[in-house]
């Protein structure tokens, strides 16, 4: 019997080519998962120690630009393979909505703390707030490809769903300078994030709550309101 459940246009797409590996003294090796993971380590390390990072928006470069780039000229894969596309807006748009919710009224608490206040507040004077918003949002847009679209998908097509528990490895080191709740709630936080990707196929959703997140602490933090 045929399945009547709709199909979305953007998952007709060619089939993935079997993966290719490498052998390197005796070792095999899947080629994807060592070119993405050593990849990403040396972008991240770059990003942790502001490494040619004085350009304006250097992370989005890092993190968006340069996988990006990878997918296309190196894999010569579709990007929406990779979560960039819109996905399931209609399982999505629900969910992000409540975490808006959920996040407006913990972040108006937890934003007025004094580790959140003197973290969020550190070299932002003089920078009006809408201008910190919009950097935010670049910043994260590309930060939610590099782990919800990039990883999550590179390491998916190997390990399957696991590859959400994957990606808050590394998602959650670069948490390490921050204040520890946050530090600790970027388990929660990075399982919640990934399967919100992995259920609706993009990346976009997680980003617009992220970003929502960020910049409502920024505006607490600062005491703007």
């Amino acid at each position: 019997m045929a399945s009547t459940e709709p199909t979305d246009a953007s998952d007709l797409l060619p089939p993935i080519d079997p993966p290719r590996v490498w052998h390197v003294w005796g070792v095999t090796f899947d080629a994807r998962i060592a070119q993405v993971v050593s990849l990403a380590t040396i972008i991240l390390i770059f990003a942790f120690n502001d490494r040619f990072l004085g350009a304006e928006y250097a992370r989005f470069v890092l993190e968006f630009i340069i996988p990006v780039a990878i997918i296309l000229l190196v894999w010569h894969e579709d990007p929406r393979r990779y979560g960039l596309r819109l996905g399931d807006w209609r399982l999505a748009l629900p969910i992000v909505v409540g975490g808006v919710a959920i996040m407006a009224v913990a972040i108006w608490f937890l934003g007025r703390l004094p580790d959140f206040r003197a973290y969020y507040t550190q070299d932002t004077s003089g920078t009006p707030m809408w201008r910190l918003i919009i950097d935010t949002g670049v910043d994260l847009f590309a930060w939610e490809f590099f782990f919800r679209g990039w990883l999550l998908w590179a390491f998916g097509r190997k390990y399957g769903t696991d590859a959400i528990w994957l990606q808050i490895i590394p998602f959650a080191l670069m948490h390490m300078w921050k204040p520890e709740i946050e530090q600790l709630s970027t388990v929660l936080g990075g399982a919640f994030f990934g399967i919100l990707a992995w259920r609706t196929k993009s990346f976009l959703w997680g980003w617009l709550l992220h970003w929502f997140m960020m910049a409502w602490v920024l505006v607490v933090a600062a005491g703007v309101i």
